[in-house]
């Protein structure tokens, strides 16, 4: 205990830069119980003892450098940066990481989104006209509460949107319909040789009109059709007449 005490006291005072000091320091400690080696490194410092162990040298921490004042001809021209810099690597300033910004896309005009096929657009959504459906016998139900009448005129543009919505997929549903039954036509007359009719706009036209009227009549809303008909044609009559 003595020994090393006395080996690692002429550490202190720099006598450890010998490599057989330092040889004798470790032999003594291998006597000693870590016990022992605690308290000895407790009285010492831990500074001491890792120089006189180890042989480290205390590193000097690096003092910062002074600032270089830079020169300038005189008060009123800006100052010279030196050139002396390191060129970034190329391609550095592209791997800087950027916060990635939600990228707003139009479906109807995006490659992305495939080809727009009207057809399968208009029966995957056919379930929206049984909601406009349900929505304008809510608005029905709520226009018999209502008292203010700008209220009563928003409800009333709101049913009419809808149900005018309602009216133009079902006239587009029956179109599509007699198109596929037009080119059945066709391609039944190629197949059997014959000269295939093809449909003018005139007569196709009127099988739209005869297959909205068959539906109207079938869903019992034939005379109410009717008669929303012939009131328009008699305010337009009227309309005419009063011009004249």
């Amino acid at each position: 205990m003595s020994s090393s005490s006395e080996s690692l006291a002429a550490a202190d005072h720099g006598a450890t830069s010998d490599e057989e000091t330092q040889c004798a320091v470790r032999e003594d400690l291998k006597t000693m119980s870590f016990e022992e080696i605690m308290k000895l490194k407790e009285q010492l410092g831990a500074k001491v003892y890792k120089e006189a162990v180890l042989g480290s040298k205390s590193v000097k921490r690096k003092q910062p450098k002074s600032k270089v004042e830079l020169k300038r001809l005189n008060k009123n021209r800006p100052r010279e940066i030196s050139s002396k810099r390191q060129v970034p690597f190329l391609g550095a300033e592209l791997r800087v990481e950027r916060k990635k910004e939600a990228e707003l896309r139009d479906p109807r005009f995006d490659e992305k989104s495939g080809v727009y096929d009207i057809d399968t657009f208009k029966q995957n959504y056919q379930f929206v006209t049984k909601i406009r459906d349900k929505e304008v016998d809510r608005l029905k139900k709520r226009l018999d509460h209502v008292q203010d009448d700008e209220e009563k005129l928003k409800i009333k543009h709101t049913m009419q949107r809808l149900v005018n919505k309602n009216v133009e997929d079902k006239r587009w549903h029956i179109k599509q319909n007699l198109l596929r039954e037009e080119r059945k036509e066709i391609q039944k007359a190629h197949d059997e040789g014959r000269q295939p009719h093809y449909v003018t706009k005139q007569e196709r036209r009127a099988r739209e009109l005869v297959a909205q009227f068959e539906q109207l009549k079938d869903t019992g809303k034939l005379s109410k059709h009717l008669e929303k008909r012939r009131k328009k044609n008699a305010a337009k009559d009227r309309k005419r007449i009063s011009i004249e």
